[in-house]
C-alpha cells in the first residue's frame, strides 16, 4: 500500500511499526485501488460504498463525523483526530464540531514520528492503540489514534482504503468551511501571513519521477516570500518568489507575482514572455521603487532539462551522489518590476537522484546573537546530510527549517523560504 501512508499491517504485536513501501507515487490520493475493488466485487464492497456515499452526503461542518462510521467500519471503539499546524511542528486535535484540543508537539512524540515517517505504530493491548499518519498523497495531513481490540492483515487493508474517502472529503469540502483552517493554527496568524497561506499550493507533492516540498519561515508571520508549482504530463513548472519588504505590501506583491506567473503558466506562455508579463504586473501596479525577485522555471520529465529564468534572486544548491554539486548559474535579469530584457534563459540536465534546492536569501542571511550568517556552506552541509540519510523531501526542508530557526535565537529578521525538488526518473521511460 502506498497512497496515504496507512500501510498494510501483518497481525502486529505491541509496539510494533509498519512502514509503508517507500514510492514517489504519491500525487494520487489512494482512492483508485480502493473503487478498482469496489467493481471487482471483492469483501471490502460494502464499507468502502458506506463510506463513499456518507462523504458524498455529508455536510461541509460535519466531516470529521465521517470518522466514527470509519471507527465502525474497521471495528475499533474510538478514533481521534490530529491535524498539523502552520508550522509543522505540533498537532492539534480536531473534534466533531470543528473544535481543537491543546497540541501535541511533533518532536519526540510517537504520534509525531507517525506523522513524518509515514510509518503505522501499534502498542499496548486491551485495547490496542494504533496511530497511523493521513496524508494527501506525499503531503502529510495529521495523524488518526484508533482504539482496537484487534488488528490484522485485513483490517489493515480496509483502513488504507477508506481513509482516503475521509482525506478527499476533508480536503474538497475545506473550501466550504473554517475547521481544517483554524484546527491549523496554534496561535494567530498575521493578516499578510493570512494571505500568503492563501496562495500557496500543498506544501508537498510527488509523482513517479518528481517530488517536491516547500515551507516558510516564520510560519505565523510571512510575508514577502512564496512559491508555487505546478505538475503537468511531461513536465513540472515551478517558482519562487521574494518581494521587497514585509507585511501587507509585500504579500500584495508576492501575490501579484505568483498569479502573473500562473496566469502565463496557465496561457501556455513561453519563459520569456511569462517573465516580461510578471514584470509589467509588478511596475504597473506597484510603481518603479518596488520589486520581486524570483526564480521560474520548467522540469522536462522525460529528459531531466530544466530551463529557467533568473529575476534577480538566489541562485540553486544541487545535491549529486551525496555531495554539494555547485548552483545551478543563470546570469541574473532584473527583478520583476524593474524593467529590462531577459539576460539568459539557462538550461541544466538533472540526473537519477539529484535534488535542487531553491530558497530566499532570508535563509542564509539568518543571524545569530553574536551576529554570525548561517551561510551557504551551513545549509549546504546540512542539505547533503539530510541527503545521505535518505530522508524524504519534506522531512528534508523541516529539518533544514528548524535548524536555521535554532540558529537564529535573536529571531528571523527576514521570511526564510525553501522548495525542495528530487528528480527520480523512471528509466525505462527517459528520453536521451
Amino acid at each position: 500500500m502506498e497512497a496515504l501512508g496507512v500501510g498494510v499491517l501483518r497481525s502486529p504485536g505491541p509496539g510494533a511499526r509498519v512502514r509503508p513501501e517507500r514510492s514517489l507515487r504519491s500525487c494520487s490520493n489512494g482512492f483508485t485501488s480502493g473503487y478498482r475493488r469496489i467493481v471487482r466485487g471483492e469483501p471490502n464492497e460494502a464499507p468502502i460504498t458506506r463510506m463513499v456515499e456518507a462523504a458524498a452526503r455529508t455536510s461541509p461542518s460535519e466531516v470529521v463525523g465521517l470518522l466514527d462510521l470509519l471507527c465502525e467500519l474497521v471495528g475499533a471503539h474510538a478514533v481521534r483526530f490530529h491535524v498539523a499546524d502552520y508550522s509543522l511542528r505540533q498537532l492539534q486535535r480536531v473534534g466533531a464540531g470543528g473544535g481543537v484540543g491543546p497540541p501535541t508537539q511533533i518532536a519526540g512524540t510517537l504520534m509525531g514520528r507517525v506523522f513524518t515517517s509515514g510509518e503505522t505504530h501499534v502498542a499496548g493491548a486491551g485495547p490496542m492503540v494504533l496511530t497511523a499518519p493521513v496524508r494527501d498523497g506525499a503531503c502529510p495531513i495529521g495523524v488518526l489514534e484508533l482504539e482496537v481490540d484487534a488488528w490484522d492483515e485485513r483490517s489493515g487493508e480496509l483502513l488504507a482504503m477508506l481513509v482516503p474517502i475521509f482525506v478527499m472529503a476533508w480536503i474538497v469540502k475545506a473550501r466550504y468551511t473554517d475547521h481544517g483552517d483554524r484546527a491549523r493554527r496554534s496561535e494567530p496568524l498575521t493578516l499578510a501571513a493570512e494571505v500568503q497561506w492563501e496562495l500557496l499550493p500543498p506544501l508537498t507533492c510527488a509523482s513517479d519521477e518528481v517530488a517536491l516540498s516547500g515551507i516558510l519561515e516564520p510560519a505565523y508571520d510571512i510575508g514577502g516570500d512564496s512559491f508555487d508549482y505546478a505538475f503537468d504530463v511531461d513536465r513540472v513548472d515551478l517558482a519562487i518568489v521574494d518581494a521587497i519588504g514585509h507585511g501587507i505590501s509585500a504579500v500584495s506583491m508576492a501575490a501579484a507575482a505568483v498569479n502573473s506567473l500562473r496566469n502565463s503558466r496557465r496561457a501556455r506562455a513561453g519563459l520569456v514572455d511569462t517573465y516580461e508579463r510578471a514584470d509589467r504586473a509588478i511596475a504597473t501596479h506597484f510603481g518603479d521603487a518596488y520589486y520581486v525577485t524570483g526564480l521560474v522555471g520548467f522540469l522536462d520529465l522525460p529528459t531531466g532539462t530544466f530551463t529557467w529564468i533568473n529575476a534577480g534572486h538566489v541562485v540553486p544548491m544541487l545535491v549529486r551522489n551525496g555531495t554539494a554539486a555547485g548552483r545551478l548559474e543563470c546570469r541574473p535579469s532584473m527583478p520583476f518590476g524593474l524593467g529590462g530584457p531577459v539576460v539568459e534563459v539557462a538550461e541544466c540536465t538533472l540526473q537519477r537522484g539529484d535534488r535542487v534546492l531553491f530558497y530566499t536569501d532570508g535563509i542564509t542571511e539568518a543571524r545569530a546573537r553574536d551576529g554570525s550568517f548561517f551561510g551557504d556552506d551551513r545549509l549546504a552541509d546540512l542539505l547533503v546530510r539530510a541527503s545521505l540519510e535518505d530522508l524524504p523531501v519534506q522531512e528534508t526542508v523541516q529539518r533544514l527549517a528548524d535548524s536555521i530557526v535554532a540558529f537564529s535565537d535573536v529571531g528571523l529578521r527576514d521570511d526564510a523560504t525553501m522548495l525542495l525538488l528530487e528528480y527520480q526518473p523512471d528509466a525505462d521511460r527517459r528520453r536521451s
